[in-house]
């Protein structure tokens, strides 16, 4: 293995140039913020540098990186109780009685944002196939090499997956009919309401409009009464007589300590 070069090596580094920015829009795609995409491709990127000397060229490299992300991807995602159902899905669209309106999804999948929402409301397999496919261009045979899974299993989640997003855009559409008028977006008042929980916000326009947004919406007071409570439980757990020992103090400093690659 050539590992000349800073931090990655000179034959790395030129390897893996091209293939960041696909990396970086599917590593996006799958968790919905910029910094923990960022931080799943320089994890990628540091797997794909400790396994350079085994990598055989002939899997292709763009398949070979795609696979280490996804695979890292799955070890830290966690099932979230806002995806949508496989089940309840197959069952929905088996129902004959069962549409959607096409201009409104449509209008929906425009709208960026909206787009990022539904999209993580689908299960991470299927929708990292879906990315992979619809976004990123990439062959079924492409797919089920990357992710080691078989071309069917591949087909079968492309299908579903597709399914569900439809089915998410257009619940979303109902979600945004029922909250015309109130100031925010849900996601809006719920990547500030941590904020004006500490009292961050106090005096501010944005404490108005989440006041008036959690007044009114159907989805964000639960949350919100769930995020008071959970924190009331978090501050009751302090015992100010812990005491740390010096060993884990020295652990943790050290640990901080190390840079990679050296």
């Amino acid at each position: 293995m050539n590992s000349s070069g800073p931090l990655y090596g000179g034959d790395f580094s030129k390897a893996v140039a091209g293939e960041i920015p696909s990396l970086y829009r599917y590593a996006l795609s799958l968790v919905g913020d910029a910094e923990s995409a960022e931080w799943l491709v320089s994890d990628t990127l540091s797997r794909a540098w400790e396994k350079w000397g085994s990598f055989r060229h002939e899997a292709g490299l763009k398949t070979w990186l795609h696979r280490i992300l996804h695979n890292l991807a799955v070890d830290t995602a966690r099932r979230k109780s806002r995806e949508v159902s496989v089940g309840e899905i197959e069952d929905q669209w088996r129902d004959d009685t069962f549409s959607v309106d096409p201009e409104v999804v449509v209008e929906m999948a425009e709208d960026r944002e909206e787009l990022k929402d539904s999209l993580l409301r689908l299960p991470f397999a299927y929708r990292s196939v879906v990315l992979l496919h619809d976004m990123e261009g990439w062959k079924l045979t492409e797919i089920a090499a990357a992710l080691e899974i078989s071309l069917p299993a591949a087909k079968q989640r492309l299908r579903r997956g597709r399914m569900m997003l439809v089915s998410a855009l257009s619940e979303g559409a109902v979600r945004r009919a029922a909250n015309v008028g109130v100031p925010l977006s849900c996601w809006e008042a719920r990547s500030i309401v941590s904020d004006y929980l500490d009292g961050e916000l106090s005096g501010t326009q944005k404490e108005l409009n989440l006041i008036e947004h959690l007044a009114h919406c159907a989805t964000c007071p639960p949350l919100y009464a769930s995020l008071i409570g959970v924190k009331t439980s978090l501050s009751g757990m302090r015992d100010p007589d812990t005491v740390i020992s010096p060993e884990v103090v020295m652990r943790i400093r050290s640990a901080g300590a190390r840079k990679p690659f050296e």
